[in-house]
């Protein structure tokens, strides 16, 4: 029998790590597919145009992986806005758009342009409770603080 060193250890893990992150994502999509129209994303009242669209591009793309409301998802259990939220990690909108715009969305970041993801985060502030629904963010974000 071969031992397989560091290197191989290494490797091992990171196939293993990457081939369970595709099995979750693969479980999201089949539980996406089966989630009803009544699932919808709920836009706020009085939102922009901007925030409109990032709530339904996020219906559209987002919540295959981090559910409806952002929470509980299954490949992605964390929320990411509202209490216990993750987002706060980006610090700013701008970091929060330049993270979209290098990894969301996980199967294909270039699916979505940047206006989209402006849009998107902006929603996510939004959410979160740091901008008003009436709100728009310049393309690619700016320094509003997130909390």
């Amino acid at each position: 029998m071969r031992r397989c060193g560091r290197q191989g250890a290494a490797a091992a893990f990171l196939y293993l790590f990457f081939d369970s992150m595709k099995t979750k994502f693969l479980v999201g999509l089949a539980l996406a597919a089966s989630v009803s129209a009544a699932a919808a994303v709920e836009i706020p009242q009085g939102a922009s145009p901007q925030v409109s669209l990032g709530g339904t591009l996020y219906g559209k793309h987002c919540v295959v992986c981090h559910g409806v409301n952002g929470r509980d998802a299954v490949t992605f259990p964390r929320p990411i806005w509202g209490p216990g939220q993750d987002i706060k990690k980006f610090q700013n909108a701008k970091g929060l758009v330049e993270y979209l715009q290098m990894l969301m969305p996980f199967d294909d970041p270039a699916k979505i342009n940047d206006a989209e993801k402006t849009a998107i985060a902006a929603f996510m502030l939004v959410k979160n409770g740091d901008l008003p629904p009436s709100a728009n963010l310049p393309l690619g974000g700016n320094a509003s603080p997130i909390k």
